[in-house]
C-alpha cells in the first residue's frame, strides 16, 4: 500500500520536477549545517558527563598558615552537610537518613585541600542537583585564592588561557583583567591561576666597605639564617623522641623584620660587625615560582565551564572578539594561547580530518572500481554529507551537544550509508542493461519500488536497534548516546536521501550525458562539412 499509494505519486512528482527536489535538499543542507554557528545546536566537543562524586578543590593564599586552611575545609564540610539536610527534607518519603553514603576531607598542602563527596546509590536527588546547591551555599572563604565544586570527569581543564610575557607588570595587568572578565560570565565558575601574591622579602647588598672586608653576600645570607632560623649544635634521645638543640638569636630579638638591621655579623678575622655596617638592606616582594613557557614568563588561567549554560566553542569566540583583542591591542608584547580542551580540540579535528578524507578516498576508490564510473559514485556518496545533516538534527531532538563523540560517530556512519544507495545504482544499472527500451524514468521507478521495503527494513532495524541506547539513562551510556544518535538519525535520514534524492541525480545524470550525445552529434556533422 505504501509503495503504490504513496511512494510511487511523490517519485513521479519529484522526477518531473528533479531539479527543484535536488535545489531544496541543498537549501535543507544549508540550514542545517548552519545551526552549529547560530546556537541552534550546541557544541561542545568534549562531553559533559556527569561523574559519580562532587569534588570541592580549594587553594589558599601562599602566606595562610595550615590552621586557616584546615578551618575553610571544616566550613565547606558544613555547608556539604546542610546542603544534603536541606535536600532531604524535600524527600520525606525516602527511608534515608542522609543521601551521602562517604565524605572525604584532605588536605594537601598547607595552602591546599579538597573534599570529595560520593552520594548513596539510593539517594532520591541528583547528584547534578547537590552540586548545584552546594555551590550557592559554599562561600569563598577570606584568603582563598580560588575555590571550585564540581562532578565531572574531565581529564584536561574546560579552559585554560596561557599568558606570555617579560614583564612581571605586563602578565599581572592582563591577568587581573581576563580574570575578572571570566568572572562575569555565566556558566564559568572556579576560575584560577598561578598569579601567588607576592612573598615581603629582605635583599642584601654590599657596600664598599663590606667588600674591603672580604665578605660576600653569600656569606652574609648564610649568617644571617643562621642566626634567625638556628643552626643544630645537639642531638639527644628523650624515650622514642629525638631532640634538637637548636642556638639562634632570643625571641624578643626576632619579632620584626626590620630586627635584621640589628643582626651582627662575623668577618674572617673573627669581628663581629653590625650587618647595616657591611651591607644595604632593601626591603621588596618576590614570588615563590616563576612559570616560563618558550622561554617567557607565563600566567595561566584555569576555569570551570557549564557547557549547558555556556558551550566551549561559545566561549572561545566570546573571549576571543572581547578580552583577547583588547589585551593584545594594549599589550603589543602579550601572547596569548587558548589550552586545555581547547588545545585538544584543534589537534583532534586535525587527526580526524586527515581520517575522514582518507575513508572518503578509500570509498570513491572502492565504489569507481566495480561501477567503472567516475560520476556514479559521486551520487551515491551524496548520502553522507546529507547524513551527517540527520546526525545533527538527531542531537537537536534529542537536545544532545555536538562531541567528539559524535563525529566518532559520523566517520562510522559514513560507511554505512553508501550501501542502500550503493544498492539503488547497482540495480539501476542491471535494469537498463538488461531491459535497454525502458526510458530513464521507467528504468529508475522499477528500480526504486523494487527495492523499497529492502532499503526501508534495513534502516528501521538499525534505527530500532540503536533505540534502547538513545534511552538509556545510566551514566556509562552517557558516553555511548552521541555516537548512537549520529549512527541512528544518520542511516534514517540518509534513508530518505537514497530514495528520493539519487534518483533525481540518476535522471539528471542521464540529462547531462543527452545533452552531451547532441552536442556531440552536432559537432561531428560540421567537421565532415569542413573534411569535404
Amino acid at each position: 500500500w505504501f509503495n503504490d499509494r504513496l511512494y510511487k505519486p511523490a517519485l513521479d512528482l519529484a522526477l518531473v520536477h528533479r531539479y527543484a527536489v535536488v535545489i531544496i535538499f541543498i537549501a535543507g543542507f544549508a540550514l542545517v549545517a548552519a545551526m552549529p554557528m547560530t546556537g541552534a545546536l550546541k557544541v561542545s566537543f568534549f562531553p559533559q558527563v556527569p561523574g559519580d562524586t562532587v569534588r570541592a578543590v580549594l587553594n589558599m593564599e601562599s602566606d595562610t598558615s595550615y590552621g586557616q586552611t584546615f578551618d575553610a575545609l571544616m566550613e565547606l564540610e558544613t555547608t556539604a552537610y546542610a546542603t544534603d539536610k536541606e535536600l532531604m527534607s524535600q524527600y520525606k518519603e525516602s527511608e534515608l537518613k542522609s543521601g551521602i553514603a562517604n565524605l572525604q576531607l584532605a588536605s594537601e598542602s598547607d595552602q591546599s585541600g579538597r573534599i570529595t563527596v560520593e552520594l548513596d546509590e539510593n539517594s532520591p536527588y541528583d547528584i547534578q542537583v547537590f552540586t548545584q546547591e552546594w555551590k550557592k551555599r559554599a562561600r569563598t572563604p577570606e584568603g582563598a585564592r580560588s575555590l571550585s565544586i564540581a562532578n565531572r570527569r574531565e581529564t584536561v581543564d574546560a579552559l585554560r588561557i596561557e599568558l606570555r610575557a617579560n614583564s612581571n607588570d605586563v602578565l599581572e595587568s592582563a591577568g587581573e583583567q581576563l580574570t575578572n572578565e571570566l568572572n562575569n560570565i555565566a556558566g564559568v565558575s572556579g576560575v584560577e591561576d598561578n598569579l601567588e601574591a607576592s612573598m615581603p622579602q629582605l635583599f642584601l647588598k654590599l657596600n664598599a666597605q663590606g667588600e674591603a672586608l672580604g665578605l660576600t653576600t653569600d656569606m652574609l645570607a648564610q649568617q644571617v639564617l643562621t642566626a634567625f632560623n638556628g643552626q643544630v649544635v645537639q642531638r639527644y634521645q628523650r624515650n622514642s623522641d629525638e631532640i634538637e638543640v637548636r642556638v639562634r638569636y632570643p625571641e624578643s630579638d626576632r619579632q620584626n623584620p626590620l630586627d635584621v638591621l640589628n643582626a651582627k655579623v662575623r668577618t674572617d678575622d673573627g669581628d663581629v660587625i653590625p650587618l647595616s655596617s657591611v651591607a644595604l638592606v632593601e626591603y621588596g616582594f618576590t614570588r615563590d615560582t616563576i612559570t616560563r613557557i618558550d622561554n617567557k614568563k607565563a600566567v595561566y588561567i584555569t576555569a570551570e565551564v557549564d557547557k549547558d549554560v555556556m558551550p566551549s566553542q561559545t566561549l572561545t569566540n566570546q573571549l576571543n572578539e572581547g578580552v583577547v583583542a583588547q589585551l593584545k591591542a594594549q599589550f603589543p608584547s602579550l601572547d596569548i594561547e587558548f589550552a586545555g580542551e581547547a588545545r585538544e580540540q584543534k589537534e583532534a579535528e586535525s587527526s580526524m580530518s586527515i581520517m575522514f578524507v582518507g575513508a572518503m578516498l578509500m570509498i570513491y576508490i572502492l565504489l569507481a572500481v566495480p561501477l567503472k564510473s567516475y560520476f556514479q559514485p559521486v551520487i551515491i556518496m551524496t548520502a553522507i554529507p546529507f547524513g551527517i545533516v540527520g546526525a545533527m538534527l538527531g542531537h537537536w531532538i534529542n537536545d544532545l551537544s555536538l562531541s567528539i563523540l559524535s563525529f566518532n560517530g559520523i566517520i562510522a556512519l559514513s560507511g554505512v550509508v553508501v550501501n542502500d544507495s550503493l544498492l539503488l545504482v547497482s540495480r539501476f544499472n542491471e535494469l537498463r542493461k538488461e531491459e535497454p527500451e525502458l526510458s530513464v524514468f521507467e528504468a529508475l521507478n522499477q528500480t526504486c519500488r523494487g527495492r523499497l521495503r529492502a532499503i526501508l527494513l534495513t534502516s528501521l532495524t538499525t534505527f530500532a536497534g540503536l533505540v534502547p541506547l538513545l534511552s538509556e539513562t545510566s551514566k556509562q551510556a552517557q558516553f555511548l548516546i552521541p555516537a548512537a544518535a549520529s549512527l541512528g538519525y544518520g542511516i534514517m535520514f540518509a534513508t530518505a536521501v537514497t530514495l528520493i534524492l539519487i534518483p533525481m541525480l540518476l535522471a539528471i545524470q542521464e540529462d547531462c550525458a543527452q545533452t552531451f550525445r547532441s552536442l556531440k552529434a552536432k559537432i561531428a556533422p560540421s567537421k565532415e562539412e569542413s573534411v569535404c
